[in-house]
């Protein structure tokens, strides 16, 4: 399996951010040779913005004269580019070579680990929005490529580390524009390779924030997620080996590529060091995901990162403790427990010789205006999983998709949807037969009445929690507003502790809506270990006929299927998000067995690990 990227992010380990001023060969041949050797294919690399394009600003008494470079010398060429660092970068991509390593290149690299790497002239300036500034990163991309477009070793071009936390914009617009300069500057200089983002931290829509995943759509050919648990909410709630832990990156990237339309990346991924968990539970976490990524469609993994950098003492290092113990190599320079297991599933996904098709979708997760999508997303994501559905997403005011399940979770708010999206979704519900799930945290939905089978007695805006008992189970829940509903047409199938309907189901034409009168998901945000209980019953009773439909059926609520329907065939994967052993984890569909057995024990998932299968009819 060739077109799975597996690999690290580099900085030479004798250097970090100063590797391109303390360039040495040697060491770098050192890392190359522990690297290739223990499966990293690719590796992303930074050209520092600071040492390769040394730009200073001149002024004479009264105003500013000229732009030179460093040490008051005349630029070498029209890009204000160093030469030394591009014969630099150069030797490097042949070393690279040599080892059969592709690169990934993130070109306006202005930031790295919680430090600033700008030209000297422009250290006060906004590098998003400040016209000069933008002048000279286009002039440093044009140059940089024309030098190196040539060599085999580079696989594609990113725009730069994280760019969207090099400055502060005031809109979308800004954020956007300056993607699209720099693509479009990569695109004149080399039509050839893909522009990846290299952003993290994206939105679905501008108000929740400028850097948006269509903005990076428009400009990129390969979205890129950067999912590290210890920083992201709600991730950070549960252990690494935690099911919402160990599902954040697939999550995080399935909404992406979904909501762009285009293929997403993992990036950047880790655990952040020894204080957050063992190197062993780090491995652990590395095949977990490798697997998990490649099963839901992702197009890779890269760690962070390639070295230990405890011996370095210049800024960032010197500071930022956190960023010191990330490594696939220790400090001793041998390989650490996540390099070795990175070996071991790199050898198997690419021993495989076949692709695997697309992941089979059930449903259609709607994202609605009004709520915090990610978080939404995320716990959506979860309880789909854990209940046996394999979800897509899709933005409620982009063209909806047909399907015959769609899920609306949380909503939230007086503008949920475009009014016409609003339409076009209820028609399907009643011309083609779909099922709709709605979960409510105080969302105005217009027709409630008609299209949901229930009246609104009375509401209040309070929170409040309790219980309830659907289909003989107990469950908990926790709500903002109150809705006080009576069924006109609805069939109730829950009650509330205080005897208000919580879960309804109406009969809309030739379709179905369910009601839920608490918003399920977004409920478990703040929850500690929220997937430790029995929530994503809720979502097993609803769906049923469609999970029951599979031909595989986890008997685990940690156990993942994945079904992925070919021409002649059908694979399965199912991937254990646990620590724990799952003796007989699957159930087949009467009439339906394994054919071949490509990887794994179909009787038996360790923790942290997967199966893969074709089926026999």
């Amino acid at each position: 399996m060739e077109n799975f990227i597996i690999g690290c992010n580099y900085w030479a380990s004798n250097a970090g951010t100063d590797m391109w001023r303390n360039f040495d060969t040697d060491v770098i041949k050192e890392d190359l040779e522990i690297l290739s050797s223990h499966g990293i294919r690719y590796m992303r690399v930074f050209p520092n913005w600071r040492d390769f394009q040394p730009v200073i600003a001149i002024y004479s008494a009264w105003s500013f004269h000229s732009f030179m470079m460093e040490n008051d010398k005349q630029p070498q060429n029209k890009y204000y580019l160093d030469e030394e660092m591009l014969n630099r970068f150069e030797i490097f991509c042949n070393l690279c070579k040599e080892y059969n390593i592709k690169l990934i290149v993130g070109l306006m690299t202005g930031g790295m680990s919680g430090r600033r790497f700008l030209p000297p002239a422009f250290t006060d300036k906004n590098p998003i929005t400040d016209l000069t500034v933008i002048l000279f990163e286009q002039r440093f991309v044009k140059g940089f490529i024309e030098r190196l477009k040539y060599h085999p070793a580079i696989y594609a071009w990113d725009l730069g580390n994280e760019c969207n936390y090099m400055g502060n914009v005031n809109s979308e617009a800004e954020a956007t524009n300056w993607s699209l300069i720099i693509s479009n500057a990569i695109k004149a200089a080399d039509p050839t390779r893909p522009i990846i983002s290299g952003m993290h931290g994206l939105s679905v829509e501008s108000n929740n924030g400028e850097w948006t995943i269509q903005g990076q759509a428009e400009a990129n050919d390969i979205l890129t997620t950067h999912p590290y648990p210890f920083w992201v909410n709600p991730a950070d709630k549960d252990k690494i080996s935690s099911f919402r832990t160990l599902m954040h990156a697939t999550a995080q990237t399935k909404l992406y590529a979904d909501i762009a339309k285009k293929p997403c990346l993992v990036e950047e991924t880790g655990t952040m060091g020894p204080m957050i968990c063992s190197n062993e539970r780090a491995a652990d976490f590395m095949h977990l995901n490798l697997f998990s990524n490649y099963a839901n469609g992702s197009l890779g993994v890269m760690w962070w990162c390639a070295n230990e950098q405890t011996n370095l003492t210049a800024p960032p290092y010197s500071y930022q403790m956190c960023e010191v113990e990330l490594g696939m190599i220790d400090k001793f320079r041998k390989p650490k427990p996540v390099l070795l297991e990175t070996q071991k599933t790199e050898n198997i996904i690419s021993s495989f010789d076949f692709e695997l098709p697309k992941a089979h979708t059930d449903a259609v997760c709607l994202l609605t205006k009004g709520i915090n999508q990610w978080d939404v997303s995320y716990m959506t994501y979860c309880l789909a999983k854990q209940a046996g559905l394999n979800i897509s997403f899709a933005y409620c005011n982009d063209e909806i998709p047909d399907a015959d399940t769609y899920i609306l979770p949380s909503l939230n708010g007086h503008v949920i949807m475009d009014r016409q999206r609003y339409l076009d979704l209820i028609l399907k519900v009643k011309d083609n037969g779909s099922v709709l799930y709605v979960s409510n945290n105080g969302g105005i939905i217009s027709e409630f009445e008609e299209n949901f089978g229930m009246k609104v007695e009375d509401s209040e805006k309070k929170t409040e929690t309790g219980s309830f008992i659907f289909d003989g189970e107990k469950f908990n829940f926790m709500r903002e507003r109150i809705f006080e509903l009576t069924p006109t047409n609805a069939d109730v199938l829950a009650y509330d502790n205080t005897g208000n309907p919580i879960i309804s189901k109406n009969k809309l034409g030739n379709g179905f809506i369910y009601y839920l009168n608490f918003p399920l998901e977004s409920m478990l945000v703040e929850q500690s270990n929220a997937f430790e209980g029995n929530y994503c019953d809720i979502y097993r009773k609803i769906f049923a006929d469609k999970i029951s439909s599979h031909e595989v059926i986890s008997n685990d609520k940690n156990v993942c299927v994945t079904l992925h329907y070919a021409d002649d065939k059908i694979y399965c994967t199912a991937i254990n998000y646990s620590d724990k052993t799952v003796e007989n984890p699957l159930s087949f569909k009467d009439g339906y067995s394994v054919k071949e057995n490509i990887y794994g024990d179909i009787n038996q998932i360790n923790a942290f690990d997967a199966v893969i299968f074709t089926l026999s009819k």
